[in-house]
């Protein structure tokens, strides 16, 4: 499997350093570049990186949904993964999540944990605690009784599917899907296989990275 080409966007030598020693271990990450500014970010997408790691101090209070618009036009392939060093509200973090940022790791945080969350957006995830994956997706019956509005192109799901991805999207697992619906976890399990099948993913993370755009 080819490394996953990534992008650090730092201001703060220091953390470049750590990063990049961090991360350059790893047979599975290629660190394509490094940046100190916005604009030098935007000028380097021509590598096109498969993670741009951004401390969001760089964008120097230009709106995020400005320099997403760039980097969506410039490298659509390119997810970004915040960098921080001081930890935003909830609302902040899913109003940024909302607008296309994929996940966000602390400086503070080891590389272990930064890797696992570089492989998981990588692979079209959100790396966020649960409790802000959950509040991301907002009023979640309404937005799966409306599926088809948003994504027309898959097959219709039955209201048992509608009802076990309104569990998912509230955050709930398996097991208390299981209890609350009164059905076994392998019943659940079962009807979840065929969901993400419909919507072409492979797991409740990536259901929720995808919903959370439509």
């Amino acid at each position: 499997m080819s490394a996953v080409s990534v992008m650090i966007a730092e201001n703060d030598p220091a953390q470049v350093q750590a990063l990049s020693s961090a991360l350059g271990r790893q047979d599975s990450m290629d660190i394509k570049s490094t940046v100190s500014s916005r604009e030098t970010a935007i000028k380097h997408l021509t590598a096109v990186p498969d993670i741009m790691l951004l401390n969001p101090d760089i964008l120097k209070g230009q709106p995020l949904a400005r320099f997403m618009n760039l980097v969506q036009a410039k490298s659509p392939r390119t997810r970004i993964i915040y960098i921080l060093q001081q930890t935003p509200s909830d609302e902040d973090l899913i109003s940024d999540i909302k607008m296309g940022v994929r996940g966000y790791f602390r400086t503070t945080d080891s590389p272990a944990f930064m890797i696992k969350a570089i492989q998981c957006v990588f692979e079209g995830g959100i790396w966020a605690e649960r409790r802000v994956l959950e509040k991301t997706i907002t009023n979640p019956m309404i937005l799966t009784e409306s599926l088809q509005a948003h994504l027309p192109a898959i097959p219709s799901l039955t209201n048992r599917e509608k009802e076990m991805l309104a569990h998912v999207l509230k955050g709930a697992s398996n097991r208390e899907i299981a209890v609350s619906s009164s059905i076994s976890e392998r019943t659940v399990k079962t009807h979840l296989y065929r969901v993400y099948r419909k919507l072409n993913v492979k797991s409740r993370t990536k259901a929720i990275a995808l919903l959370s755009q439509s």
